[in-house]
């Protein structure tokens, strides 16, 4: 993964094995811009879901806004579950700045949505 510039628009993800569920996939998207962050979300998971046709769709399990400090942007972090393979997702097909992140990913101490707002403070 190259450097990411938080002052650009830009896409993080990663995905793990559900903590919830050994049988999921928990997918983690951070999307930031200044417009249709939610549409660019919608975007990947329309992606992911056109490669196969079933009645499994995703299951959000949060999503949470945040300001981007020093920059008129905000981030639009989201988690879904699902059955779908990783193998499905080409980032690199649907946007250009888009960068898989290793440390987007439940965490036991401290948790993931922390880890998203301390890149996203003057402090990272």
């Amino acid at each position: 993964m190259g450097k990411i510039n938080k002052k650009e628009r830009h896409i993080r993800w990663n995905w793990e094995k559900s903590p919830d569920d050994f049988e999921l996939v928990r997918y983690h998207f951070v999307v930031v811009d200044d417009k249709d962050r939610k549409g660019k979300i919608r975007k990947i998971l329309d992606s992911i879901s056109s490669e196969i046709s079933s009645s499994y769709s995703f299951v959000e399990i949060r999503s949470v806004e945040g300001k981007v400090e020093g920059t008129d942007f905000r981030y639009l972090f989201e988690s879904y579950d699902t059955f779908y393979s990783p193998t499905l997702l080409n980032m690199n097909k649907l946007f250009k700045n888009a960068f898989k992140d290793k440390d987007l990913y439940e965490r036991k101490r401290r948790n993931v949505e922390d880890y998203v707002a301390d890149r996203y403070s003057n402090n990272s």
